[in-house]
């Protein structure tokens, strides 16, 4: 199915921004410092008593102290046997002084872990996944549980999800492949190939496997395709191995480095596509031979547009009946939903017109897809699209599923140009996801929160409990990425739980140095009530900065001027610098073609059709072998896709630091690694 679109004429205005300047900055961090005042004075001698009441939470188990009058943080400390800075660590809102009454919670410490003189550099640190437990772990890493338990306080009343375990190093431990396993009863005969071979259980599905060795359905009926008839009790399965690699090990160190590989979920710092040399990679040696197909699918609402009137019944006459009136459109009139996916479509013609005087040849199947995934459904049946060499699109998730399914089925290369979701990334080893996913954002966004080793960096946040995932995740980050160069008694860090006083803020802030304010939140109400009370104390002269994230530049209840008074830095996936020449060229051509202003859509299509029609150009069909070699300058992003597992797609994590600089300048910061100073001189 093909179809023209009319080259539709929208009035918008374009502002642009003030030049781009890359700066440099570097990261210094500092630790959460807490002093207290504790008198020697007193003359009657105040008796704690340690609580019986214990409460598990995030796998970590707490004793639960009420505080009672005399106490003091010191005091409790050595009541408890843990540090004052263990305490305060999980009861940041101590700084501003104990309260009778106030509820502490105390992390339980197995002393007998202390006794154990490992150095860091004889443990692992894993992140918790999906259906492990201690006992899976123990055998996965060759330990027992109760070098588990002795390592992690707490961990005997159970892990949860995303829980970071402190593993010792097994003393057998060998450099080789390890496979996931968990708690299931298995029959497995290890050898020296490739894969190893499963006794199927009495109860054991095929769901239940998958999910057990970490692989998918269709991986697993490929290499035993008589599973396709049905499981039986004592079948032999042939399982590939997965690389280490996939492990949910987070973070490892040795003697000379500390090699951070955190990141949300069950994904590692060091992606796979990152450990594996490719040898096959192929430049074409000559031109192609007939054009390729490629499908473009889109939500245009075509019918929507073709609409000529509507009914309007606002009005209603004396006797409060209504009044029915035909109202024709204006003929120019657009329906609203499709503005931005036309830009999208005329941005992608204008590379293929730009490639085409290259020697790009290209037959482009355009597809309304209507929002519906019926209409979905009926264009995968279409005979012509089994001929497609590359997918792009479409949108909205329920469609991608339907459409991943049929790529990854029929091995036809997809783009999904817009979607963020991971999960069709797991399922998909033909899927191009160029939106960076929230993890790749957040890691970006924690590790540039960690470079401000000097300031004073406060996490806000509304305490919601349905945020409290997230809000542990940013705080792993930040801490991690803060342990690579610096010492955790230098680190300052407070966390403040706000809810509508502003007296919270300013009780947080340090008046001898920069306050770096950092909010993960993309609640608009909330933000928007954060940042007008910051604004209000960077007015009567305190020393504030707030880093966010890039959502907030949708938000439309914010006063722009607030972003560029507090310097705003969000971790952003795009941005476009109006004054590239590139960027010129492109609104010129876009200007002279469609007679209107491009907006973000229509850009982000151009490069989207750059890259991967330029791939396609240079290395065929099977460009996914060079994809990491392959570098195209964009207008307005850089491609930097990572394979996170063998039989995965592929992710864009590339995501920069967009600062708001007073002076209503917009900078992108690509690089870290100068010294702070150089950062303050340069920003000040």
């Amino acid at each position: 199915m093909y179809f023209e679109t009319q080259y539709l004429s929208f009035k918008k205005v374009n502002k642009p921004v003030k030049t781009l300047k890359v700066k440099k900055i570097t990261l210094v961090f500092i630790l959460f410092s807490l002093f207290l005042n504790y008198s020697f004075a007193q003359t009657d001698t105040i008796v704690i008593e340690k609580s019986k009441d214990k409460v598990v939470i995030g796998g970590q188990a707490y004793y639960v102290h009420i505080v009672k009058k005399g106490e003091t943080l010191f005091s409790l400390s050595n009541v408890y046997e843990v540090t004052q800075k263990d305490i305060a660590k999980e009861n940041p809102e101590i700084f501003l002084g104990l309260q009778i009454g106030q509820a502490l919670k105390i992390p339980i410490i197995n002393s007998k872990a202390d006794d154990n003189k490992l150095s860091e550099k004889d443990f692992i640190y894993h992140r918790v996944k999906k259906d492990q437990t201690v006992y899976s772990l123990s055998r996965k890493y060759n330990v027992t549980q109760e070098d588990i338990f002795a390592s992690n306080p707490g961990s005997r009343y159970g892990i949860n999800l995303d829980q970071i375990l402190k593993i010792p190093k097994s003393k057998d431990a060998v450099e080789s492949i390890k496979f996931p396993l968990n708690a299931m009863v298995t029959d497995t005969i290890k050898v020296i190939d490739q894969f190893f071979y499963h006794t199927v259980q009495k109860q054991e599905t095929i769901y239940s496997l998958t999910r057990f060795y970490e692989i998918t359905e269709d991986i697993l009926l490929k290499h035993n395709p008589e599973v396709s008839e049905g499981l039986k009790t004592g079948q032999v399965l042939k399982i590939p191995k997965i690389q280490d690699i996939e492990s949910s090990v987070v973070l490892m160190q040795d003697e000379e480095k500390l090699m951070d590989t955190i990141i949300s979920s069950n994904r590692t710092l060091v992606a796979y596509s990152d450990s594996v040399q490719y040898s096959d990679c192929k430049v074409l040696s000559r031109k192609q031979n007939e054009p390729y197909e490629v499908s473009l699918l889109l939500p245009f609402y075509l019918e929507e547009n073709a609409e000529d009137f509507y009914i309007d019944s606002s009005e209603v006459d004396d006797f409060g009946r209504k009044i029915y009136e035909k109202v024709f459109y204006d003929p120019f009139y657009v329906y609203p939903k499709s503005i931005n996916f036309i830009e999208f479509y005329e941005g992608f013609i204008l590379a293929i017109d730009s490639l085409k005087q290259r020697g790009l040849s290209i037959n482009l199947h355009v597809y309304d897809t209507r929002s519906d995934t019926s209409r979905i459904k009926e264009i995968l049946d279409f005979p012509e699209f089994s001929n497609t060499d590359l997918i792009i699109g479409p949108i909205f998730n329920p469609e991608i599923k339907l459409v991943s399914e049929y790529s990854r089925k029929n091995q036809i290369k997809m783009i999904s140009p817009l979607s963020d979701n991971l999960k069709f990334v797991d399922e998909n080893p033909y899927l191009f996801q160029v939106y960076p996913s929230y993890n790749a954002q957040i890691d970006e966004f924690s590790k540039f929160i960690s470079g401000f080793g000097d300031k004073n960096i406060i996490m806000v946040h509304n305490g919601d409990s349905l945020g409290y995932n997230n809000i542990q995740m940013v705080k792993n980050k930040i801490f991690n990425h803060l342990s690579m160069d610096t010492l955790i008694n230098n680190i300052q860090f407070k966390e403040v739980v706000y809810l509508d006083s502003i007296n919270v803020l300013e009780h947080a802030l340090n008046k001898e140095i920069e306050n770096i304010f950092v909010i993960p939140s993309n609640e608009e109400a909330f933000v928007t009530n954060v940042i007008t009370q910051l604004n209000t104390l960077k007015t009567f002269g305190n020393n504030v900065r707030v880093i966010g994230l890039s959502r907030w530049q949708r938000f439309s209840n914010i006063d722009p001027e607030y972003y560029f008074n507090l310097e705003l830095c969000i971790a952003s996936p795009f941005f476009i610098d109006y004054y590239k020449k590139d960027v010129k060229d492109f609104i010129l051509k876009y200007r002279n073609t469609f007679s209107t202003e491009p907006n973000q859509m229509a850009i982000h299509a151009y490069d989207v059709g750059m890259y991967f029609l330029t791939a396609m150009m240079k290395y065929g069909t099977g460009f996914e072998k060079c994809i990491y070699n392959h570098d195209v300058d964009l207008l307005q992003a850089d491609y930097r896709f990572v394979k996170w597992y063998e039989y995965s797609g592929f992710e864009n994590v590339n995501v920069d630091i967009i600062k708001y600089y007073s002076g209503y300048n917009i900078f992108r910061i690509n690089d870290f690694k100068e010294s702070s100073q150089t950062f303050s001189q340069k920003y000040k």
